[in-house]
């Protein structure tokens, strides 16, 4: 199981920039840092824009169908 499954925000390596990366899946937005724990703490206190988390819904939810 993935830590996508569990938590809407995931944090990753980038290997190709040589930055830590978290991202929401719920509304798109990203925060990149060499620090994980810069990122981690992004991670923990992201909170989504409810609109634009809505809109993104709707929009993957249409491109599905």
């Amino acid at each position: 199981m993935s830590s996508w499954d569990v938590f809407p925000v995931g944090v990753e390596w980038d290997e190709f920039r040589s930055l830590h990366v978290a991202r929401c899946q719920r509304c798109a937005e990203s925060y990149a840092s060499a620090s994980s724990v810069e990122v981690d703490e992004w991670a923990d206190n992201h909170t989504c824009d409810p609109e634009l988390a809505a809109l993104l819904a709707l929009v993957t939810t249409r491109r599905a169908a």
